[in-house]
């Protein structure tokens, strides 16, 4: 009656959220709890800074 198929599943997330444009040569914010920082690197936005967020939670 029903026959069951074999398939690949590709599964993507995409985070979208509201965030102040970026000006400068630097950008810092907070994605899902964990503090980051770009810098503008050759016109590219490169991430060199990540905090962990349990380290951040056991300070306060």
């Amino acid at each position: 009656m029903f026959k069951k198929h074999l398939s690949a599943v590709c599964n993507t997330t995409i985070a979208v959220r509201a965030a102040a444009p970026r000006r400068g040569a630097e950008h810092v914010y907070t994605l899902n709890g964990s503090r980051l920082r770009d810098v503008l690197v050759d016109g590219h936005w490169i991430t060199v800074t990540v905090s962990e967020p349990v380290a951040q939670r056991a300070a306060a």
